[in-house]
């Protein structure tokens, strides 16, 4: 059986649910071949500072090598690609990252696109070679459901143009959003140390970025207490590992408006939203790949 071809879109020195994701698809391999990890571009926030885009990319890359080498699959850092250093909005500019989309594509039956940062990488390569679209599915992590209105949320406010170009492109697209359903992904401290915290460096690296993240968030000890953090994009995985642990429907292609918000349409190709998620099996699987033992 043919390996399903799977390239990695994030911008992993963000926020720490990246690494957990990159640690979760690399431990979910068979009968999947990564052909690429894309650096996708994004700004200084209140948990990483950085001066330009061009910083962020370099310590996204210097992350995912790290990452790797503790996974103890270096090879894996041969195909970093690092991507856009401005957003779509600002500069249509082909980069390594998109050039390795679209040379991907072009080589492979199909292949699928996990995008679990701004989708600048991947609106470069369908702009500058449309005829991928019908080579690529994207499963995207952004924006909010159509019960927030408004999509103010990172990887959708980063670069609007953007997401118009990869809705509008007639991609498959499946959209997994932040609130009300990513969100159902939260996990604590706890739960992380008793599953994975002594599997290891990997468990142990996992367990302290956690840490630290919830050490950035809280402003008192009190807000400690009954504290939890989400770790979004285990969700993208997740979906390519097993569409079951969803519930998706599929609507018209939504308008975007320069608010954020979503106008719904009726005659535009369809797009997959999904609605729901299944939180323990999806926190099951990861926990069992990373290597947690149990009685059967």
């Amino acid at each position: 059986m043919e390996k399903r071809h799977v390239i990695l879109d994030t911008d992993i020195s963000n926020e720490i649910d990246d690494q957990f994701a990159l640690a979760y698809l690399i431990k979910s391999l068979k009968g999947i071949s990564l052909d690429a990890i894309t650096i996708a571009p994004f700004e200084s926030t209140r948990f990483v500072k950085t001066k330009t885009i061009t910083d962020s990319t370099e310590l996204s890359y210097s992350t995912a090598c790290k990452v790797l080498e503790m996974l103890n699959v270096p090879k894996f850092k041969k195909i970093i690609y690092k991507g856009a250093s401005h957003y779509f909005h600002e500069s249509k500019e082909l980069n390594p990252a998109a050039q390795k989309i679209i040379e991907t594509a072009r080589k492979n039956e199909h292949t699928t696109i996990v995008a679990i940062g701004a989708i600048t990488n991947v609106a470069v390569a369908i702009s500058s070679a449309p005829d991928i679209t019908k080579k690529v599915d994207v499963i995207w992590l952004g924006g909010h459901s159509f019960l927030s209105k408004v999509n103010n949320e990172f990887n959708f406010r980063q670069d609007v143009e953007a997401v118009r170009t990869a809705f509008n492109s007639k991609t498959q697209l499946v959209v997994i959003p932040c609130k009300n359903v990513a969100a159902g992904l939260s996990t604590t401290i706890f739960e992380l140390e008793h599953y994975i915290g002594n599997l290891g460096e990997i468990g142990a690296y996992l367990c302290k970025i956690f840490k630290d993240m919830e050490a950035k968030i809280a402003k008192t000890k009190r807000d400690f207490i009954g504290s939890s953090k989400t770790l979004w994009d285990l969700s993208a995985v997740a979906y390519l590992l097993n569409k079951n642990w969803f519930s998706v429907q599929e609507i018209s292609c939504p308008k975007i408006e320069n608010d954020t918000t979503y106008t719904m349409t009726k005659n535009k190709h369809k797009i997959t939203f999904v609605n729901d998620l299944d939180r323990q099996k999806i926190f099951q699987d990861f926990f069992i790949k990373m290597g947690y033992k149990y009685e059967k």
